[in-house]
């Protein structure tokens, strides 16, 4: 099933796995020029966004009671790889800029992050919106994009992005390779 906004009305996914095929796609982009030690997966469902580093991995999933957004200590990593949920119902922030804004607040501001998001997240935005001062002012700089087709996620037609945080070893864009 599609979920489009006519037939499918206030029915939206709460879970929807990263394809494997992106997955192995973001490993090969990242491995080619970062070897981080400790990475950051803070809503990690079953691990198949890290699981191919051979690196310690943090990992945060509420649904093993582990939730991100309630962390208060700093933690240390080279590296915060996340898919965030696309939506978790506080208020009109989008998700994908609550994680952002707690990876920020827990790690720092000059820690690489990759993060897949709704193109809204970066391009949905208006002069004066607070998200547009904060991308401007208080996030770091997007140093490359991943372009993702439309139906990157199984049984959802949304459109999606990689953005990829203070990791200039990359090219300023990639276009995904689909292997399958």
């Amino acid at each position: 099933m599609v979920y489009n906004k006519k037939e499918n009305k206030g029915q939206k996914r709460s879970d929807t796995p990263t394809p494997i095929w992106l997955c192995d796609n973001l490993h090969e982009i990242i491995a080619e020029h970062y070897k981080p030690e400790i990475i950051l997966d803070p809503c990690c469902g079953d691990g198949r966004l890290t699981n191919k580093f051979n690196s310690k991995i943090i990992q945060y999933e509420i649904k093993q009671d582990k939730d991100f957004l309630k962390e208060t200590k700093k933690l240390e990593c080279d590296l915060c790889i996340m898919n965030p949920p696309f939506n978790i119902g506080q208020g009109r922030k989008l998700s994908v800029e609550v994680f952002m804004d707690k990876v920020l607040e827990l790690c720092g501001k000059d820690i690489p992050i990759v993060l897949i998001t709704p193109m809204g997240f970066r391009l949905n935005q208006r002069k004066h919106s607070a998200r547009w001062k904060k991308m401007k002012k208080d996030y770091p700089e997007i140093t490359s994009i991943l372009s993702l087709p439309l139906d990157t996620f199984e049984d959802t037609l949304f459109h999606t992005e990689v953005l990829f945080f203070n990791m200039s070893k990359l090219k300023p864009h990639y276009f995904i390779n689909i292997k399958n």
